[in-house]
């Protein structure tokens, strides 16, 4: 049996799985990824194909912007949303948006979300961890077991198409299997209990007339509705000819023949035109959490910690922000520089989010289904004409949130955090929609141009960073500096004059995590910068302390008592 030793074990090659790869080799961090199909295997059935904007903000840190932009999908496509009676019926209303070429990022980010699905997505990502000496992908792999042993996991896995046994052993274990996850269920950390919002089926077709016959007022996506509301949508999954119809489904699982497929295919695109029906699947559209992210030596990201409908596009983006959480945790306790609490803050910080998260998903999915019925929608007649045009300015209206969730991609502030000096604890979520970027201890520190190219966000990921707005507290921000030196986190500081940056940030000093939130802001220096550092570093003593007494966080004149 070939036995591998590595730091990082992680089972399951999605773009989550992907993406902790990537950000452990960014890292320099040894890594092994199993994965049971081929790397091109989740190319037939796309599950995604929104890469949210502070996704593009982890791929701009790791150095693949273009090539997620290059990707495949063609730049001059609309992603306008259209709602219709069919791809080729009635268009009831239409949200006009830009195509990738010439949208632009919003005021406050760097970047912006990319239309990018799962059969361009993927290939970046395997590219982008593959790059990386210290990372090991083994495709073709099927994990079958691991025990814990003092600071090992010992796992098991074994090659699908036959063959001898690896074992892999490992410091840590992440578990990105997916929905029912094998290591979730041995870890006893798999939810007893899942909520079935809807059981639901993706269509595959190829259809070149589609894309001609739409070409005059093209768009990605087709809200499908008929006197029953919403049933389902059209996607343009490649752009050119190759579509996804999604039927939006009940509780009931469905056993659909091929005939009746075709007549979904047929009533959606709206016209008896040659298509290919290359595949369908149905799945569960679900709304869960797991109790908790971790066990031990081994933690649970993305879908094997939460499922939730994919109204909103959240699912995949929320599982790389956990990989990106997760990985600069799991560095710095490999380095010898992070304390115990600093693992254990993961589920205190990615849960919350989570949770957040699926409900809004949740909730997307119930404004899709809050159209009324209108059995005079298909007539020909004024009536007919009257009630498409209420029911597009209704499905409009009330489809807004789900389209413009800003505040669910940038508004993730981990409050209660061991490693977060919290100033309080009552201030309101972000506004979905509405998403304004703020300074606040457990927030995305903002985005500002500094120079034409040249982020804040840029200077954020190999290690924390000291943002000063402020040159005349030269001691105490030295003494700051070298207290972290002495405890060997990794810091750097910068003085920045950038009037826009200074109010955006709106204090004298920022101190930024590798994951690009902050740990703490204030107007003074603490007067024991090592207690400060020992903190936002989870040394377990200071996060003991810190529990017991939480007025100690307060912000004062004198900066954070410590």
């Amino acid at each position: 049996m070939e036995t591998i030793d590595t730091s990082v074990l992680i089972v399951g090659g999605g773009p989550v799985g992907l993406s902790l790869a990537i950000d452990l080799g960014w890292r320099g961090i040894a890594t092994v990824l199993i994965e049971q199909e081929q790397p091109d295997a989740r190319r037939i059935h796309p599950r995604m194909d929104n890469v949210g904007i502070r996704s593009m903000e982890f791929c701009r840190r790791w150095g693949i912007v273009e090539a997620v932009e290059n990707a495949g999908f063609p730049r001059d496509v609309p992603l306008s949303i259209v709602y219709a009676t069919a791809v080729l019926g009635h268009e009831l209303a239409r949200d006009v948006y830009p195509d990738k070429a010439n949208a632009v990022a919003p005021p406050f980010s760097a970047q912006k979300h990319e239309l990018c699905p799962q059969n361009f997505f993927d290939p970046v990502l395997q590219r982008a961890a593959s790059s990386y000496s210290t990372n090991r992908l083994l495709y073709g792999y099927r994990f079958e077991d691991f025990e814990e042993k003092g600071d090992r996991i010992i796992a098991s896995a074994r090659p699908v198409s036959g063959g001898e046994p690896l074992q892999v052993r490992a410091q840590y274990l992440a578990a990105c299997d997916g929905a029912n996850s094998a290591i979730a269920q041995r870890l006893s950390l798999a939810p007893a209990k899942t909520k079935v919002l809807s059981c639901s089926t993706n269509v595959f077709i190829r259809c070149s007339v589609l894309a001609q016959r739409t070409a005059a007022c093209r768009a990605y996506r087709y809200l499908l509705i008929g006197p029953e509301g919403i049933w389902g949508s059209f996607v343009n999954i490649d752009g050119r000819d190759t579509w996804r119809l999604q039927l939006l489904g009940d509780d009931r699982w469905p056993d659909w023949s091929e005939a009746q497929i075709h007549d979904f295919v047929r009533r959606g695109i709206g016209a008896d035109i040659d298509y290919e029906l290359l595949s369908w699947l149905p799945w569960s559209r679900r709304e869960t959490t797991a109790a908790r992210f971790g066990s031990g030596r081994c933690f649970l990201v993305g879908d094997s910690a939460h499922q939730l409908s994919p109204t909103g596009g959240y699912g995949m983006n929320t599982g790389i922000a956990e990989a990106v959480d997760l990985s600069w945790k799991i560095a710095a306790r490999l380095e010898g520089w992070g304390g115990e609490a600093l693992l254990e803050s993961y589920d205190a910080e990615r849960r919350p989010v989570a949770m957040r998260n699926v409900l809004q998903a949740s909730e997307n999915l119930r404004a899709m289904r809050s159209l009324p019925l209108e059995p005079a929608l298909l007539d020909q007649t004024a009536i007919g004409e009257a009630a498409r045009r209420a029911i597009g300015a209704y499905a409009q209206q009330a489809l807004q949130r789900e389209w413009r969730s800003f505040g669910i991609h940038l508004g993730a502030v981990y409050r209660g955090s061991p490693i977060i000096v919290e100033e309080t604890s009552d201030r309101p979520e972000p506004d979905v929609a509405n998403f304004v970027q703020l300074a606040v201890p457990g927030g995305r520190a903002p985005h500002v141009w500094l120079a034409p190219g040249h982020s804040t966000l840029d200077l954020f990921g190999r290690g924390f960073v000291l943002l000063e707005f402020s040159s005349d507290s030269d001691v105490a921000v030295a003494a700051l500096i070298s207290a972290a030196r002495a405890a060997r986190m990794p810091i750097s500081h910068h003085l920045i004059t950038h009037p826009d940056a200074t109010a955006a940030y709106g204090r004298r000093y920022v101190l930024v995590r590798p994951d690009g939130h902050i740990s703490w802001c204030g107007d003074v220096i603490p007067r024991e910068p090592a207690q400060l550092i020992d903190r936002v570093r989870g040394v377990d003593a200071v996060r003991e302390d810190y529990a017991s007494k939480p007025a100690a966080l307060a912000s004062s004149a004198d900066g954070v008592a410590l």
